[in-house]
């Protein structure tokens, strides 16, 4: 017969997070009241297989910027603008998560190097269906160290590898017309125990 202020069904990350988040509500004397349902186990389903990574916005930061030098700048300047802002500030604030659980979960947490490899200095058909991606094999140290610097450059700096390291690190792109590689980093974490450390 007990009465709860909230019921969550499911106790994957979002269930558990949700949880946590309505019983520590700082604004009341005691939280809320929370009951959470879940059918198996903490983390026994997609919370446990998912890609591990904590990705910062990387790919709405180029759909974002592509949108922005695009005709609708022109014909709808202000509309254009606002979605820009709107997609870097959601990019900004998952670079200050992403830092928070590196910070506070370091037993959990670790950095992984982001290899891209680039055959040729224009790509084409452009990535985002824009032309100035078609530059990207030479912008991409720019625009990873500006991604760096989103995160307050708090991250492992992003890198330039050269042809012959890239071809003895990944001996598979030994037969490739490799030009170089630049490295970025992301941040990655145990999924399912990160999960139960919510649920805790």
């Amino acid at each position: 017969d007990d009465q709860y202020d909230v019921l969550i069904i499911g106790g994957g990350a979002t269930g558990a997070g949700i949880a946590f988040d309505a019983a520590t509500r700082s604004n009341l004397p005691s939280g809320l009241k929370v009951a959470c349902i879940e059918r198996g186990d903490f983390a026994s389903e997609t919370s446990s297989r998912s890609t591990k990574l904590i990705w910062a916005g990387i790919k709405y930061l180029a759909s974002a910027s592509a949108a922005l030098l695009s005709w609708d700048l022109l014909t709808s300047p202000v509309t254009t603008v606002k979605d820009f802002y709107s997609e870097f500030s959601m990019v900004f604030n998952c670079h200050q998560e992403r830092k928070y659980m590196m910070d506070k979960q370091q037993h959990l947490t670790n950095w992984v190097p982001i290899v891209c490899p680039f055959t040729e200095w224009n790509i084409w058909p452009p990535p985002f269906g824009h032309p100035i991606f078609s530059f990207f094999p030479v912008l991409a140290p720019a625009v990873f160290k500006f991604y760096d610097a989103l995160s307050q450059f708090t991250c492992p700096p992003s890198y330039i590898m050269t042809k012959k390291e890239a071809r003895t690190k990944f001996p598979q792109l030994s037969d490739q017309d490799i030009k170089y590689c630049a490295v970025f980093y992301e941040g990655q974490h145990n999924d399912a125990r990160t999960n139960i450390a919510i649920a805790l």
